[in-house]
């Protein structure tokens, strides 16, 4: 899926404004159904910016004021996860309005996360020779060469007259070849050329004279790494792709540059936890996947706690709580940076602005009172056993699900505040966001320690 190119200041004011007035529409409702329709006035860059800007909620809304024609322009400028969610929020009707209007490219692109009876129907309209060609471009991996394979090729002797290819091609013009490929009777590859190469060649003059020595591509290469160590020849805009030696088909340059740039894109923009979750990502898929990570932490949280521990036996409480000082810091850093990550992401793609940010801190405050209940129940479970002592359990839940809540809104507030003060998020959010948690973090556990466990 395509990452949009930044867009010019021009067209950010634009999109904010949009973005404001949505916002503003849905929020405070002055009749009790919002109309949206005005947004069909606005580009498809426009709107593929507006619903990377929103949550779950606000998407369903923008995708019944969408009209269907626009849906796949619109789809192949969104983030490839933005683009399932989004497609998951479509009804029967608009999923069939796509179909109508679908092509192979969408179809390729999209194959991941469309519905299967989706993909059936539309090979099912399809000729034999259309069907059997999309089918091996399915068979293959999405960031493989061969998913993006074109199999209309003219292969040729090399001794073969340029005459003989030609009247060859014009026999199966309705095939629309992109280009003539030399391989001889021992299907070694030679070269190849384009067809106007073709059309203003000698027709006496063999194939062999013409073609000009190409790179080969491999079917089951990773795209972005064919587009790294191919090196293009001028006029070529198809390249032979081989399989076990043999020449099967093309792909575009254009293709492998496009992959490039957006990988290019990808690592500019991506300070982010997960590649699979964009900027509202719904609150359960996200909670899921950044409760594995916290679980992971909390494991190598506890192995620095037992450490510690091995030196405190003469000390009973205060101790404990030296000990379990490193957990309740570790977990409160952890979820402060998945949360920054995200943020800082949103700003890098021009997402997160002060329309939504309000938004943005209610889904990560929730996914932070998920984890730090479900994580810091666990947490309280275990140090109540381990050190025979219901109260220390509830002040290390207490301290956990209150430094997550901390974690939560600086991570999200802090790289927005330093982007306004012209600070670079990135560089700047981490070492203020760790002060953040670590203060709040020992302040909640050490002062309740104090308190409730000391006479």
């Amino acid at each position: 899926m395509t990452i949009p190119e930044q867009e010019p200041v021009a067209a950010q004011v634009h999109s904010d404004d949009l973005l404001a007035r949505v916002i503003e529409i849905i929020s405070h409702p002055q009749e009790e159904s919002p109309s949206l329709s005005f947004i069909a006035d606005y580009s498809d860059v426009d709107l593929a910016h507006l619903l990377e800007s929103v949550p779950e909620q606000y998407r369903f809304l923008l995708c019944r004021n969408i009209p269907v024609d626009r849906g796949w322009p619109i789809l192949h400028l969104l983030h490839y996860e933005t683009a399932r969610h989004v497609l998951d929020l479509l009804t029967h009707e608009q999923l069939r309005g796509l179909l109508r209007r679908v092509n192979e490219n969408d179809i390729l692109t999209f194959a991941e996360i469309l519905p299967s009876d989706f993909v059936d129907d539309y090979l099912d309209q399809q000729a034999d020779l259309t069907t059997e060609q999309m089918q091996q471009a399915l068979s293959y991996q999405d960031e493989e060469v061969g998913r993006y394979l074109n199999s209309n090729i003219m292969r040729a002797r090399p001794t073969a007259k340029v005459s003989r290819v030609l009247e060859r091609l014009e026999k199966h013009k309705r095939r629309e070849f992109v280009a003539v490929y030399a391989v001889d009777a021992k299907g070694e590859f030679h070269g190849g050329c384009t067809l106007e190469q073709l059309r203003h060649a000698d027709g006496d003059t063999q194939l062999a004279e013409v073609i000009t020595k190409l790179e080969t591509v491999g079917d089951e290469q990773d795209i972005t790494q064919a587009a790294q160590h191919l090196s293009p020849v001028a006029g070529f805009a198809w390249y032979p792709v081989e399989k076990e030696g043999k020449i099967i088909g093309a792909v575009a340059l254009s293709t492998l540059m496009q992959r490039l740039r957006e990988r290019s894109l990808e690592v500019l923009a991506s300070e982010t936890a997960q590649d699979e979750e964009d900027l509202f990502t719904p609150v359960n898929v996200a909670a899921r996947m950044r409760a594995i990570w916290l679980t992971t932490n909390l494991l190598t949280a506890f192995l620095a706690s037992w450490v510690i521990g091995l030196f405190g036996e003469a000390l009973q409480h205060v101790v404990a709580l030296a000990i379990l000082m490193p957990v309740v810091a570790s977990m409160g850093g952890i979820a402060g940076s998945q949360t920054l990550a995200v943020a800082l992401r949103g700003i890098a793609l021009n997402h997160l602005k002060r329309s939504n940010l309000k938004l943005l801190l209610d889904k990560e405050l929730k996914i932070a009172a998920f984890n730090g209940i479900l994580l810091g129940a666990l947490v309280g479970v275990v140090v109540s056993f381990w050190f025979e002592s219901v109260a220390l359990g509830s002040i290390i839940f207490i301290a956990i699900v209150f430094n997550s809540l901390a974690a939560a809104s600086s991570g999200t507030v802090i790289p927005f505040v330093l982007k306004q003060m012209r600070i670079d998020p990135a560089v700047a959010g981490s070492v203020i966001l760790t002060t953040v948690t670590d203060v709040v973090g020992f302040f909640i556990f050490l002062g309740l320690g104090t308190l409730v466990l000391l006479p």
